[in-house]
């Protein structure tokens, strides 16, 4: 039996009476609510609504369909609740059905080629919406439709040509200034993606219609090619917007608090701090935003605390790249680079820990809350007592990576078993060697791409 579900009217939250400024009203109020970054499903079935509602041949067209047979209408159905369903396959074969009956019928063919793309059928996708834009050039949706199986198939290029089009004929809608703005990501063309961006700022600003989501990419791109001078930009122009009008404070709390994190991994601590302060001060009850901001602000605290220790001309700089590894070390309890890297890092402290103790010492005093992080190993290297058990057990785990990553590490014993019992301090004077050399996380990242190592092949 088909579930009933819902109408486009109902999903816009709109009766059937509806003036096309109505159903404008309310498709900037919904993706308002819905902006596709937190609520992607919602915001497509807004679109769809949207696109269909606003277009007035579409809209007789899918008033229509209420006056079909009975067994048409069962069959479109079918294909609606398929496609809710994520079964492509299944609503393929209820619409094709329909189309057998009513070929021309541009909103059922138009679901059909929504279909075959979630079916990852590209090709029969592109036939059908060519011919719709050939039918209606002046709808939006259908060229919209049109320039995404595009880049599904990988023809940039005309993704871009169609998504101008499209934007020539509905410049509010905010699906086609993403879509523009991806194509031309995917053509690695960066200063056109965010010459779009700005364009639909622009366009949104005058408007006064919600453009968070505009900002959100803007400022990821910002981030991925390290302007930091424009990202200050965009974020205190977000910022500002949100202390003059408070009333989607729901979606840039959630907003801030993800955009937090990648600030804090380029190193923008006083912006990520900023984010998550001003996240919680915008919703200071939302138990997951207070989570994710405790979480972001304290990893961002101790990476500042990291940096002083950097700069501290009396703590050897191993001890913080040691507590730099642990803070951002990925989240897979098992990953063995991981482990390789960790065991590095100690593997210099253990070699060099006489000259280290009073180092360690230091840290601890002025900075418990980093020494805290690495305590257990940290204690085991200031334990004079306990040097010759270190001793041995990093001569085992050295054998372990050696026979794990043979292409990292060159020794010239092809057998450690006889030298865990023998001297290990005469062990460890020749043959350890480090498979990378050292690197500062603020560093130059030492590939040659002028970004900073944590930033490049140290993240």
């Amino acid at each position: 039996m088909v579930q009933h579900l819902k109408t486009h009217y109902q999903t816009l939250q709109i009766t059937e009476q509806s003036t096309p400024a109505e159903i404008k009203k309310a498709y900037f109020k919904l993706v308002r609510k819905y902006p596709p970054d937190r609520h992607p499903d919602q915001f497509m079935k807004i679109r769809e609504a949207y696109e269909i509602l606003s277009n007035e041949q579409t809209r007789k067209e899918y008033d229509a369909l209420a006056s079909l047979p009975q067994v048409v209408r069962l069959y479109y159905q079918g294909g609606l609740q398929a496609m809710e369903a994520k079964d492509p396959e299944k609503a393929i074969q209820c619409l094709e059905e329909v189309v057998k009956i009513y070929p021309d019928f541009s909103v059922i063919n138009s679901l059909l080629g929504d279909a075959y793309l979630e079916n990852n059928n590209s090709v029969k996708a592109i036939r059908i919406f060519e011919k719709l834009v050939d039918r209606e050039p002046g709808n939006a949706g259908y060229v919209r439709r049109l320039a995404h199986s595009y880049s599904t198939r990988g023809w940039h290029q005309k993704a871009i040509d169609y998504y101008r089009q499209a934007l020539a004929l509905d410049e509010d809608n905010l699906s086609l200034w993403m879509g523009l703005t991806g194509s031309y990501l995917e053509t690695d063309d960066i200063s056109a993606a965010i010459e779009t961006l700005h364009e639909g700022l622009s366009v949104s600003n005058n408007k006064g219609w919600d453009n968070l989501t505009l900002y959100f990419q803007i400022i990821i791109i910002d981030l991925v090619t390290d302007n930091h001078k424009d990202l200050k930009q965009h974020y205190q122009e977000l910022k500002n917007k949100v202390l003059l009008d408070e009333s989607n404070k729901t979606n840039t709390a959630w907003f801030l608090a993800l955009i937090a994190d990648k600030l804090a991994a380029s190193a923008l601590y006083e912006l990520a701090l900023d984010a998550v302060e001003t996240a919680s001060t915008l919703l200071p009850d939302d138990p997951e935003i207070a989570s994710i901001t405790a979480t972001v602000g304290e990893k961002t605290r101790f990476d500042l605390k990291i940096d002083e220790v950097i700069a501290d001309p009396t703590i050897d700089n191993s001890l913080p790249r040691l507590l730099d590894f642990e803070l951002n070390r990925c989240d897979d309890t098992t990953c063995l680079d991981c482990k390789k890297e960790e065991f590095n890092l100690e593997m210099d402290i253990v070699m060099e820990m006489d000259s280290l103790r009073s180092d360690l010492a230091r840290l601890k005093k002025n900075y418990p809350e980093l020494y805290k992080l690495k305590a257990e190993f940290f204690d085991l290297v200031a334990n004079r007592k306990k040097e010759k058990f270190l001793l041995d057990t990093y001569i085992k785990k050295l054998q372990y990576f050696k026979k794990t990553f043979p292409e990292a590490y060159a020794f010239d014993d092809d057998d450690f078993d006889d030298q865990v019992d023998g001297p290990p301090v005469e062990y460890f004077g020749e043959p350890y060697t480090r498979s990378e050399p050292k690197v500062g996380r603020n560093e130059p990242c030492p590939c040659g791409s002028g970004k900073k190592y944590k930033k490049c092949c140290g993240n």
